[in-house]
């Protein structure tokens, strides 16, 4: 997950030509911890991961290299202007309380409660199928602690379901759940291009990779502003 995540936040960074000083102030962190996350020399924390998420618009399954959803952020940010790029910051301490308060758990505590009773679990079972004790999992569900990021990935990964749907970012149980095409699975054309450009990934030096990652992920986002603004364009007009 670490090296994943490292790649998915410097290519977020260079595509965005944004120094890790102007990540580090956006989130309220030293650009050495941002240098040492996209090095995987840090692991981060849930709140970083969140915050992150938050400054770049992006899912938290995204960032963590899970299936790749990559727009499902929040959309309460405070935005300034800086050299025409658009900086976004975090108030850390203000996701570190919501994430310790009990409203913010609420989004977690009852949707861990139904995946369990769903699967017709007790709490000793699930916190036997991802290695912890059946007080943490009753904790959760009470909402008398936050849980952590190795907590909340390995209940996602048990009950097949996002990052995103456990903390309450997002509706979507599974990454692809509205994504009819991608269920079908790519056609054989589409296949044959997509082993075509790793193929020509594969043969490029490291710092070049960089520079096609940043590049991919410039393309994506901006396929994915002009599907939200057409999204919204036709909302405006069925009103009207």
């Amino acid at each position: 997950m670490d090296d994943v995540f490292a790649t998915r936040l410097k290519a977020l960074r260079l595509s965005h030509r944004l120094k890790l000083k102007d990540v580090g102030n956006a989130v309220r962190c030293s650009f050495k911890t941002i240098g040492n996350l996209e090095n995987s020399k840090t692991t981060p924390s849930l709140t970083m991961v969140m915050n992150l998420a938050r400054f770049f618009d992006v899912s938290i399954d995204y960032l963590l290299g899970r299936p790749d959803r990559k727009m499902d952020a929040p959309l309460d940010r405070k935005i300034s202007e800086k050299n025409s790029v658009t900086i976004k910051f975090i108030d850390t301490d203000e996701i570190e309380h919501r994430m310790e308060s009990k409203n913010e758990l609420e989004k977690f505590a009852p949707r861990l409660k139904d995946l369990r009773l769903a699967r017709r679990m007790t709490q000793r079972d699930v916190g036997d199928a991802v290695g912890f004790d059946m007080r943490t999992i009753g904790n959760l569900e009470r909402a008398h602690q936050p849980p952590s990021l190795g907590v909340i990935v390995a209940l996602a990964d048990f009950f097949n379901v996002s990052v995103d749907y456990l903390v309450g970012w997002s509706n979507y149980k599974a990454e692809a759940d509205d994504r009819d095409d991608e269920k079908a699975g790519p056609s054989s054309s589409q296949s044959t291009e997509r082993k075509k450009l790793i193929e020509l990934i594969e043969g490029l030096r490291e710092e070049d990779i960089d520079k096609a990652l940043s590049y991919i992920t410039f393309l994506r986002y901006g396929q994915q502003r002009e599907a939200e603004k057409t999204s919204v364009h036709i909302s405006e007009k069925e009103k009207i």
